[in-house]
């Protein structure tokens, strides 16, 4: 008996990543192990063969094609099979699999919801959003996320801050820094200006601390937004900006030292019940106080239109001729009127009247169609009795048929009864229950089954 053997001399690409790269139009490609060439660019492996699955260099890695080494020579300029994997490494593309693909997809979205969960707050609670939230608001903003090295974290991050905040999609903005600018006391109210004048929040002047230097300082204390950054530092290095340039005079050499206190700040801690109730009565009265301006300033531009708003109307009826008639029992301070004439409510009336009789149709439609279904399956009971009294499987002294079947005798003849497949016979919805636990039923089941032919009721009275 044979067998069929695998050649024991294929090396199966079995966990291989390929990493190609194109020089002087030829292709190089090395086998590498999938987990291992991120690592490597990343600094974390440096081990070549930790990396590389051989050290061979071909031109196709899936038929097992070897580069020429006058190809190697004239893309690289140099036959060193390791220094090329290296380059190779460092500049080549990676294929990276589906599944991997999906991977690097979720990673870079679960950093990005992080670092706008760690930088980012609730403009109204003072709070940062949770992670299923973030998450389906970068869904509803339609962000989409890039895994590749050439895309920072953070660049996509503030990328995605401002999509969601022009989609509305969550409550978000950037969480305020807290900075501490220690400057000369000479200098502190001019910096102090500058601070405000750029966008600083909440500035606090103190007295430096310490001793020597430290006492002729003056300890300034403010919030800012992150962007700011930069241009704060070189107001209180240099004591001042220059609106056109954006940077700092240096004539006036040092002025002081930014020192940062907390990189955001938000509220921490329990949320006690009452300043909860008291945030949301804030936000429901601005919210109110919003539709009402809104209400205003519509009302006000539709002041010389004629047209009332369709929630506040009230129909007042007016005879054809008489214009100047006044209307039926007037009320003091009633929203504006739309006045009708007997001619409009005479076809308001009209088109009320065309839909019931539209209805009106339909049911008649569907009761002829109801009574044409019951007409059909009494015709087919009865002529099925028919059959069965001629062939002599029942008695037709047993059944009372109908002469002549028509929509009226079928209501009490056909309506409402059964028969019984076994024993041949009509039964009432009371009497159609308690036949299949009679004995004549049970006796005709015992027939069937030893295949005699069953007999009627009166028949199996009689042999009793």
């Amino acid at each position: 008996m044979s067998y069929i053997q695998t050649p024991v001399n294929q090396v199966r690409l079995t966990n291989v990543a390929v990493v190609r790269i194109t020089r002087h139009g030829k292709r190089f490609e090395v086998a590498c192990y999938r987990n291992k060439v991120v690592n490597y660019r990343q600094g974390i492996e440096t081990d070549l063969s930790e990396v590389l699955q051989t050290e061979r260099i071909f031109s196709n890695v899936g038929k097992g094609t070897m580069a020429k080494t006058s190809d190697l020579q004239t893309a690289f300029g140099t036959t060193d099979t390791e220094e090329i994997c290296k380059r190779i490494l460092e500049k080549g593309d990676l294929q990276v699999s589906d599944g991997e693909r999906s991977v690097q997809q979720e990673t870079t979205t679960r950093e990005i919801a992080t670092m706008i969960q760690a930088k980012c707050i609730d403009p109204r609670s003072r709070r940062p959003h949770t992670l299923p939230s973030i998450r389906d608001a970068m869904s509803q903003a339609g962000f989409v996320v890039h895994p590749s090295k050439s895309r920072t974290i953070k660049g996509q991050m503030l990328e995605c801050v401002k999509a969601i905040q022009k989609q509305g999609c969550l409550p978000l903005e950037r969480a305020k820094m807290k900075l501490c600018a220690y400057v000369e006391a000479g200098a502190s109210e001019r910096v102090g200006m500058e601070l405000r004048r750029v966008g600083c929040l909440e500035l606090k002047e103190l007295e430096g601390e310490g001793d020597g230097d430290a006492q002729t300082q003056t300890r300034i204390e403010f919030l800012m937004d992150p962007g700011l950054y930069r241009r704060v530092d070189e107001i209180v290095k240099f004591g001042g900006v220059d609106d056109d340039t954006g940077i700092g005079n240096q004539a006036g050499g040092v002025c002081g030292r930014l020192e940062i206190l907390r990189q955001c700040v938000y509220e921490e801690g329990e949320v006690e019940l009452e300043s909860e109730l008291r945030r949301k009565e804030n936000l429901i009265n601005e919210v109110n106080v919003n539709s009402e301006c809104k209400e205003n300033s519509q009302t006000g531009d539709q002041g010389s239109s004629s047209a009332p708003s369709e929630t506040n109307v009230n129909v007042v009826l007016l005879p054809d001729n008489d214009q100047d008639a006044s209307p039926i029992n007037p009320e003091p301070d009633t929203p504006p009127q739309l006045q009708l004439t007997s001619k409009q409510v005479k076809q308001n009336h009209k088109k009320a009247a065309k839909k019931s009789k539209k209805a009106k149709r339909r049911e008649k439609e569907e009761a002829a169609e109801r009574e044409a279904k019951l007409l059909a399956e009494t015709n087919r009971q009865t002529e099925r009795l028919t059959r069965l009294m001629a062939e002599g499987k029942i008695d037709a002294t047993s059944l009372p048929l109908p002469d002549t079947v028509t929509p009226d005798n079928t209501v009490g003849a056909g309506v409402g009864r059964k028969s019984c497949n076994t024993c041949s016979g009509s039964f009432t919805a009371s009497e159609y229950r308690a036949h299949f636990k009679s004995d004549w039923h049970r006796y005709n089941l015992n027939l069937k089954m030893e295949g005699v032919k069953c007999v009627s009721e009166d028949e199996f009275k009689s042999c009793d």
